[in-house]
């Protein structure tokens, strides 16, 4: 049985009639301004499927993103080692996960960073495999202690070692790419075996916003969705810088480079499991510098949500993120905000939710801890308040009456554990007892909770024989993840 998704879509920003009007200047957008693409191999699949090409520029139509989109699955399985941790991705389903690709770690307790290490990755892992409410690994860290041609192998593989939950992640490059199918393939005993459950997924950074297609990327895009696999596509515009600096306007152009990617892909193989990857950021203007926890980032991933929703394709969002560089007061507000709109507006893979601070520049894991604490928390909001003969109570409102208490009722004894969110993290005592036990805050538990999980929870670990296999086949450095 797959990981229960919780419905979203509480929250919706946008308008039915909103949500055509960005359609169609979306689609205005493509077809007047089009997108600049410099790769010969995306140039010859525009041109192919109909596109007007001139130069580096191609101009898309209507009628292509339409039959794009007929071909673009409405749902997609993104595959755990083990089938209890399956995510599915369709209609307004939530999950949230681990992500971004920081090359700086903050240790517990520290207020310095470090370089991160593959070990990093390991451990950040294992902990995401642990925590309960964390449903996929987006590969969280980017080794800076191996050689870059062996990265996407070595990360993939920290991973699958260390969580039996789905792994997504960057691949670096073409190379890259078919080293971390093969491992996978290995893993599961196969390419037939992956393509019916894909373990693996990859992130494709393949726009460079505004409306330009990184070469080097697409080629990886091309490839990955020639081998059929699930991949999302990332444009990330900050509104101000590289996009407009209305909501609007940068819905507008995000919208656009979504739908143009999505062509493509379906170009290079119809039928390719695509998440549509809107994340739509925010420029300090009094900076230039990105902003990961601002409110109104909140605000689009929800409409950008609403966008995905209108064209039936799963999307790849972001959430929980904040400009904090420390786990403290200020990433626990912006966290929240981020977090709890985009699961309200139903955005399907809430990536980036557990572990990052400074926007996407270090990973923490006493961070990834209270985030667990944050995602449950919103989770607990989208189950709602049910209402049932049982839940409206009446019986044993009667039963307790006037001036009685419910503590020892059978009712309270019934729904007690169901009814309420009970947080590891948070301190709910009274002053005095919190005095006694030694006035810890937040982080500082939370840096003890992460000690004892990392010592109890065991690397559930390859087979022996794919471990092997792999590790012959492959460029595996060491680390230990116990």
């Amino acid at each position: 049985m797959a990981r229960a998704g919780l419905e979203g879509g509480q929250y919706q920003p946008l308008t039915q009639a909103q949500i055509e009007d960005i359609h169609a200047a979306s689609l205005k957008v493509l077809a007047e301004t089009g997108v600049h693409v410099e790769n010969e191999r995306a140039l010859a699949l525009y041109r192919a499927g109909g596109a007007q090409v001139d130069g580096s520029r191609v101009l898309i139509s209507a009628a292509m993103v339409e039959a794009a989109l007929a071909s673009t699955p409405a749902r997609v399985l993104l595959a755990g080692r083990d089938p209890q941790q399956d995510v599915v991705l369709e209609g307004r389903r939530v999950y949230a996960g681990t992500g971004g690709s920081p090359t700086m770690v903050l240790d517990p307790g520290a207020d310095t960073l470090r370089p991160a290490t593959l070990r990093d990755v390991a451990d950040m892992a294992r902990l995401a495999d642990a925590l309960a409410h964390c449903d996929f690994v987006v590969v969280p860290i980017h080794p800076t202690d191996v050689p870059e041609a062996d990265v996407p192998v070595n990360r993939f593989y920290a991973c699958l070692s260390n969580t039996t939950k789905h792994v997504m992640g960057g691949v670096g490059s073409v190379e890259g790419a078919r080293a971390v199918i093969e491992a996978a393939e290995m893993v599961v005993g196969g390419p037939d075996a992956l393509r019916a459950r894909p373990i693996v997924s990859a992130i494709t950074s393949w726009m460079v916003s505004p409306l330009h297609l990184d070469t080097g990327v697409t080629d990886i895009l091309l490839t990955w969705c020639e081998q059929g696999l699930p991949v999302a596509l990332s444009s990330a515009p900050m509104a101000g810088s590289t996009s407009p600096v209305t909501l609007a306007g940068t819905l507008v152009q995000l919208n656009a480079e979504q739908l143009s990617g999505v062509v493509l892909t379906q170009l290079v193989r119809p039928g390719t499991p695509v998440l549509a990857g809107y994340i739509p950021g925010v420029a300090d203007m009094r900076t230039g510098g990105y902003l990961g926890g601002a409110i109104e980032f909140g605000m689009m991933q929800a409409a950008a949500a609403q966008m995905a929703h209108f064209y039936c394709v799963p999307i790849y969002g972001s959430g929980g993120m904040t400009d904090a560089k420390l786990p403290d007061a200020q990433a626990g507000y912006e966290k929240m905000a981020t977090l709890m709109l985009a699961a309200m507006g139903g955005c399907n893979y809430i990536h980036h939710a557990f572990g990052m601070l400074t926007n996407m520049n270090a990973a923490s894991l006493e961070q990834a801890l209270i985030d667990n604490e944050v995602v449950g928390m919103a989770a607990r909001v989208l189950r709602g308040v049910e209402v049932t003969e049982a839940s409206l109570a009446a019986e044993a409102i009667a039963r307790v009456g006037p001036g009685g208490h419910y503590l020892m009722d059978d009712h309270t004894l019934r729904f007690m554990r169901s009814e309420f969110f009970y947080p590891a993290v948070a301190d709910r005592q009274n002053r005095a007892t919190w005095e006694a036990q030694g006035k810890q805050d937040t982080r500082a538990r939370a840096v003890a909770q992460v000690a004892r999980l990392l010592e109890r929870h065991t690397a559930p670990g390859l087979p022996q024989a794919v471990d092997e296999a792999v590790r012959h086949r492959f460029r595996i450095h060491t680390f230990d993840a116990t």
